[in-house]
C-alpha cells in the first residue's frame, strides 16, 4: 500500500516536471521566433535565431512526451488493462488532455485510453 502511494506521487511530479518543461520550452522558444521576425538581422542570423528556436522546441516537447508517458499507465476502457505504451505510440496518436486513442497489448482494442496515476 505504501509502495503504491509512492509511486502515484512520483507519478504525479513527473507529471508536473512534463508540464514545466513545456512550458520553458514555450518561453525559451517564442522569443527567439519573435526576436527573428522583429529585428532588422541578416538573413543568416534571422535564420540561426529561427533554427535555434526550432531546436528548443522539438527538444524540449521530446522532453515532456518522454516524462508524460513514463507518469502513470493508460487503462483501456474496454478491458481495463493497465500498460504504458510504446513512445512511437504515444507520440502518434490522436490525444485529449487526459486521453490517447491507443491499441491495448492485452486485447488489442483501439479506444482512447484513460491517463492514470496507478501503474
Amino acid at each position: 500500500m505504501v509502495d503504491l502511494v509512492r509511486q502515484a506521487q512520483e507519478n504525479r511530479k513527473k507529471l508536473l516536471l512534463s508540464v514545466a518543461v513545456a512550458a520553458l520550452t514555450i518561453l525559451a522558444a517564442v522569443p527567439l521566433v519573435v526576436v527573428a521576425g522583429a529585428a532588422a538581422l541578416a538573413a543568416w542570423q534571422r535564420c540561426l535565431l529561427i533554427a535555434v528556436g526550432l531546436v528548443v522546441a522539438a527538444g524540449g516537447i521530446a522532453i515532456a512526451c518522454v516524462l508524460d508517458r513514463e507518469a502513470g499507465a493508460f487503462e483501456c476502457p474496454a478491458c481495463h488493462a493497465r500498460f504504458v505504451p510504446e513512445l512511437r505510440a504515444y507520440i502518434m496518436a490522436p490525444h485529449t488532455f487526459r486521453k490517447r486513442k491507443l491499441r491495448c497489448p492485452q486485447c488489442g482494442a483501439v479506444r482512447y485510453c484513460r491517463h492514470v496515476m496507478e501503474a
